[in-house]
């Protein structure tokens, strides 16, 4: 289906109607200064569009979009982390630290102190890289669809890690309760 469209200088040109919705964006952009050949050049629906096909996302999809869930998650993976090794650390004999820049940090400023600025930053740590590597994957790839990727496995990989240490951390803290070597709060 057809139809005839004035341009800025008076002159008809035929316009596809089943695309019209596509390229309206054209228009009124900065491409609206173009001569009319141009604008029918790029108009013209190339095999893979079609009336079904839906428009592209836009560039900025997952720049800007912090992932809450992921950063909820790894937060609360590595707080249950944090807790059960404080727990342990301060109330049942022989446990140590086996992270020695992590057991340096605890006997320069104490357990929950650096348990607290341990946790901050190796929480700050991931959300930056994770962040920067899913706005790189964004800028390379227009579409920006493997940004979500991205923060699945930034977020995803060190969360199980945390996870499986927290079950590790508590089946030591039940160890020490049924022996009762584990010292009173």
């Amino acid at each position: 289906m057809s139809t005839q469209r004035a341009d800025s200088d008076g002159d008809a040109e035929p316009v596809d109607c089943r695309y019209r919705d596509r390229f309206v964006l054209d228009e009124s952009g900065p491409s609206a200064a173009r001569r009319p050949s141009e604008r029918r050049r790029r108009s013209t629906p190339t095999p893979s569009s079609g009336p079904s096909a839906s428009p592209a996302p836009s560039a900025g999809y997952g720049r800007s979009t912090l992932s809450v869930s992921g950063l909820a998650l790894l937060t609360v993976t590595k707080l249950s982390d944090a807790l059960t090794t404080g727990i342990g650390l301060l109330h049942l004999p022989g446990v140590y630290e086996a992270n020695p820049i992590v057991a340096s940090l605890f006997r320069e400023v104490g357990v929950v102190i650096g348990l607290a600025v341990a946790s901050a930053a190796i929480i700050a740590g991931v959300t930056l890289v994770v962040e920067i590597g899913s706005v790189l994957v964004s800028v390379r790839r227009r579409d920006g669809h493997l940004a979500p990727v991205v923060r699945l496995v930034g977020y995803g990989l060190p969360s199980v890690c945390f996870a499986i240490v927290s079950v590790h951390n508590a089946s030591v803290l039940l160890a020490g309760l049924q022996t009762g070597s584990v010292v009173p709060f």
